[in-house]
């Protein structure tokens, strides 16, 4: 009989906040920060969501530029440059632009990242 385990909170979040944006809008980079606090980036989940995100990334970031500034009248999806790139997460803006270094970013996205978002 196979052992089920608990997704753990944090990965739930991040799963929800990727999946769900428009209805429940969580931060996403906060969400991401908390996964990698538990130790958690190479999680099945978490890597499955970390694709589905840079998929849909421009359509988070305009649904968060105007959410939050119509709703906390600031953005907490700017990105932070005083975060390493190792945590790409804090620099989605960049990625979106295509100005982020391909090679800060894990391998399981950067074909995605190559094919949505590097100027050709």
């Amino acid at each position: 009989m196979a052992v089920k385990t608990k997704t753990p909170l944090a990965v739930r979040m991040y799963q929800t906040a990727v999946w769900d944006f428009k209805e429940q809008p969580y931060p996403i980079p906060q969400e991401r920060e908390n996964v990698h606090k538990e130790g958690l980036d190479s999680d099945e989940s978490v890597v499955a969501h970390d694709k589905i995100l840079l998929h849909r990334l421009r359509e988070y970031l305009d649904f968060a530029e105007k959410y939050y500034r119509k709703t906390l009248n600031y953005n907490p999806v700017q990105d932070d440059p005083s975060q390493p790139l190792e945590k790409w997460w804090w620099h989605l803006n960049r990625i979106a632009k295509g100005e982020f270094p391909e090679d800060k970013l894990p391998e399981h996205l950067r074909e995605i990242y190559r094919e949505r978002y590097l100027k050709k």
